[in-house]
């Protein structure tokens, strides 16, 4: 299937932002790590106290009290170490893919249900359970971004070579264990709905196609009455709206802007201060473009 071995530049800017400050594009995944990235300075700068993030975390029994904001922020409260920052990167990294292929509102919706579809289990079971359960940080959600963009690239390859969809086995499998080796039971469920809602989540927007086995919620479907035809273009339209662009033409977007600062600084200090590297790509670009217009 084509596409299914290739993926974009992480660092490619082909997102739509939801609105910029300054020269920053602030996107679904930009807002996400800033949000992280505050939560972190909170937990460093309040004490020992933790009075504003023990007020975010997902605690069931005051959701049950009417703490219902609870089930939104828990995912920022995140403390101070190098792990966290880690988790950040690869958010940033592989959110980046996400929402450049799904488009910024269903890229949002998939973290919404990321967020909100966990929190709901953990307080649901919650009820049955006499132990106080917490969940708090990005690291489920995450582990769901791993999860959809396995589905999505399956033989997309991370260092030194290992294919998405066994490097995030192993992830996912680990964590099991790790459920498994403390008896916790909560812990367990939480990894299986994150997993069950990136999975289906990422079938239902119309991704990961080769995932047959896994079932699709018609998200938008408003109704089945109308002709098949109808519904098929009604898809399409949908599809367009929503940004569902193939790899290839996520890869020429991003060459483009590529040149397009070649090009910018070729105007600024002249073409003398562009190194090997930027001339043969502004050569291939040349190249390419020529093909491109041939019959």
């Amino acid at each position: 299937m084509p596409g299914r071995y290739s993926y974009t530049s992480p660092w490619s800017r082909g997102n739509d932002p939801w609105f910029r400050v300054g020269q920053v594009d602030v996107t679904t995944t930009v807002g996400l790590i800033a949000l992280g990235i505050i939560s972190v300075f909170i937990w460093a700068i309040e004490g020992a106290s933790h009075q504003v993030s023990l007020k975010l975390l997902l605690n069931p029994e005051k959701v049950q009290e009417g703490e219902i904001w609870r089930l939104i922020t828990w995912p920022f409260m995140n403390q101070v170490s190098f792990w966290t920052i880690f988790l950040f990167f690869i958010i940033y990294m592989l959110g980046n893919q996400l929402e450049n292929l799904m488009g910024r509102r269903p890229f949002f919706y998939l973290l919404l249900a990321l967020t909100l579809l966990p929190a709901l289990v953990v307080t649901l079971v919650s009820l049955t359970s006499s132990s106080p359960t917490y969940i708090y940080g990005l690291r489920y959600v995450e582990l769901g971004i791993l999860i959809a963009f396995a589905a999505q690239f399956p033989f997309a390859r991370f260092w030194p070579g290992i294919p998405a969809w066994g490097l995030v086995s192993v992830i996912v499998g680990l964590q099991f264990l790790d459920a498994l080796s403390m008896r916790s039971g909560l812990h367990a469920l939480t990894l299986l709905t994150v997993t069950v809602t990136a999975l289906i989540g990422m079938r239902s927007f119309g991704y990961a196609t080769d995932l047959h086995w896994i079932p699709s919620i018609s998200l938008f479907n408003r109704g089945t009455s109308q002709p098949q035809q109808k519904s098929k273009r009604q898809g399409r339209k949908w599809a367009r709206k929503n940004h569902l662009r193939s790899v290839t033409d996520l890869q020429y977007r991003s060459a483009e802007k590529e040149i397009d600062q070649i090009l910018d600084q070729v105007g600024e200090s002249g073409i003398e201060s562009l190194s090997n590297e930027q001339r043969k790509r502004l050569e291939q670009h040349s190249k390419n473009l020529r093909n491109r217009r041939k019959p």
